[in-house]
C-alpha cells in the first residue's frame, strides 16, 4: 500500500502533466533537503513542493510549508541548479497541496511561493 505522501506526489504529478508540465526529476536529494518534483512549464524550470494531508482542508496541508522549510527548499534548489549547471535565475517554486478526503484527491496549486 502506498504511503500518503507518495500517493499525494503521484496525484500532483498527474495533475501537472495534465496541465502541460513535463517532469524532469522527482525526489531529488542533497545535504540540504529534498525537492519533490522538478518540472518544466514551457521553458521555465519549476520546483514543486507537495504537501499531502488526510483532510478536506488545503490550508491544513499548506501550513506545512513553514518559513524554515521554505529556506531549506531554496538552499536545496540552488544546490540543484549548481549541480546541473542551470542559471540561478528564471525558475520558480510552486506548492501543491493534496487533501485526501473520503478517498478523493483535492489539489490546490499555488505558483511562485517565493513571496511567502
Amino acid at each position: 500500500m502506498q504511503s500518503v505522501g507518495k500517493a499525494g506526489e503521484d496525484a500532483a504529478l498527474r495533475y501537472l502533466e495534465q496541465k502541460g508540465y513535463r517532469c524532469v526529476g522527482r525526489n531529488w536529494r542533497c545535504a540540504y533537503g529534498e525537492i519533490d518534483l522538478i518540472m518544466t512549464e514551457q521553458e521555465q524550470l519549476v520546483f514543486v513542493e507537495v504537501k499531502t494531508r488526510r483532510s478536506s482542508s488545503s490550508e491544513a496541508a499548506a501550513a506545512g510549508l513553514t518559513r524554515v522549510k521554505l529556506e531549506r527548499l531554496i538552499n536545496t534548489i540552488y544546490h540543484y541548479l549548481d549541480a546541473h549547471q542551470h542559471p540561478a535565475e528564471g525558475w520558480r517554486l510552486d506548492l501543491l497541496t493534496v487533501s485526501i478526503f473520503k478517498g478523493e484527491f483535492v489539489i490546490s496549486h499555488w505558483e511562485n511561493c517565493l513571496d511567502w
